[in-house]
């Protein structure tokens, strides 16, 4: 018998888009992959020898629970500006990326607490806050996909324990301004909740930039950063994140990570040392993602009824259809007509419908392919209305 709370989670969109991409890649079809939402570039070959000469060397066993002092101490000095804040290794947990969200909210909220949750939102968020019994609040944003205070603050009530973004987002790629954010950071102090920023992102902003969020909250009273390599050094494999909080936050979710997954993988904690020191793979993958989104933006204007918020950051575009139907079954058409995986836009939260999500981690010759299939497909489809 299953538990009612698998029943009331449901499954990742994207992770299943990937999993059919695969299926159908096997079974012969040429498919046009823009769910994706991972780097398609390899781990750097430094981070990948010096991991393999590690675990060599006996580093194959486990590791202090809330990860190496080496790096947690790497880590707080990129997040404090090389010393800039007073953060030091025990404000810093390392550990498997998305599970680092399970800790925040774990650390923060009881069972029948509340956490707000802007749209479009990242799909796990209000997944992952049901399955431990908290209840999502989501409010939506402005038209542009900035944040809409004036929603949020009305969403707070005496049960709210965070608020949560991504910055850049996933799914549209927005990156807020260093002004919203601070409003929404004071307005998280103000109330005493916390504001958890998850920036697995940070590393790819082409336009604006993400807001130092120690600057209003140096001793981090109401902040909780996420992030980690597996979007700035291709290593989502690897599975490694981190944390960044006070230590009470930190202390408290090293217990739940004690009593489930005990620590990072010891072979990703290795690559991820290494990872800080590289800064040129960042600064070239960077580059080709920017040349990618211009590429896309450039196709996506040329395609009638579509309308786009250009994006800022990550590797996404997440354009606007002038169609009547869902965004479910218009993903569903894309993928039965020309070959196209595209995510639904309703999978990132109400506000997301009419919408889809498209990666454009993939090379330009997909690019240019597939735009070209999805201009034909809304000619079609506008022919026939």
């Amino acid at each position: 018998m299953i538990s009612r709370r698998v029943s009331d989670i449901s499954e990742s969109t994207t992770v299943a888009l990937s999993n059919l991409a695969s299926r159908l890649k096997s079974e012969g079809k040429k498919i046009y992959n823009f769910g994706i939402g991972e780097p398609d570039f390899t781990t750097p070959d430094a981070e990948i020898e010096f991991a393999f000469q590690k675990a060599k060397e006996g580093f194959t066993h486990y590791t202090p629970s809330k990860g190496f002092p080496e790096l947690r101490a790497g880590i707080a000095r990129k997040v404090s500006g090389n010393g800039k804040y007073g953060i030091t290794q025990n404000n810093v947990l390392v550990s498997p990326t998305k599970f680092a969200v399970n800790l925040s909210f774990l650390s923060t909220a009881d069972p029948g607490d509340e956490i707000i949750i802007p749209e479009p939102y990242y799909l796990s968020y209000p997944e992952i806050a049901k399955i431990y019994g908290i209840k999502p609040v989501t409010v939506e944003s402005n038209d542009d996909f900035s944040l809409n205070i004036d929603n949020i603050k009305s969403a707070i009530t005496p049960k709210t324990r965070a608020v949560i973004i991504s910055n850049p987002s996933n799914p549209t790629g927005k990156v807020f301004t260093p002004d919203q954010f601070k409003e929404l950071q004071r307005l998280c102090i103000e109330n005493k909740i916390y504001l958890i920023t998850d920036q697995i992102y940070e590393e790819l902003v082409f336009e604006g930039q993400v807001q130092d969020p120690l600057e209003l909250d140096p001793e981090l009273h109401n902040t909780i950063i996420l992030s980690g390599f597996s979007k700035s050094h291709a290593m989502t494999g690897w599975r490694i994140g981190y944390m960044v909080a006070s230590t009470d936050v930190i202390n408290a979710s090293d217990k739940f990570q004690q009593q489930t997954i005990t620590c990072a993988p010891s072979i990703s904690q290795m690559a991820a040392l290494e990872a800080l020191k590289d800064t040129d793979f960042v600064i070239k993958m960077k580059g080709t993602f920017e040349k990618r989104r211009d590429l896309m933006i450039q196709k996506l204007k040329e395609i009638p009824n579509i309308e786009l918020v250009t994006p800022g950051g990550a590797f996404y575009v997440f354009p606007k259809y002038n169609l009547n139907m869902s965004s479910v079954e218009f993903s569903n058409i894309a993928l039965q007509k020309k070959g196209l995986i595209i995510t639904p836009g309703s999978a990132f939260g109400g506000q997301g419908e009419f919408h889809f999500r498209m990666s454009y981690a993939t090379d330009m010759d997909t690019i240019k392919t597939g735009l070209e299939l999805l201009k034909d497909l809304m000619n079609e489809m506008t022919e026939v209305r």
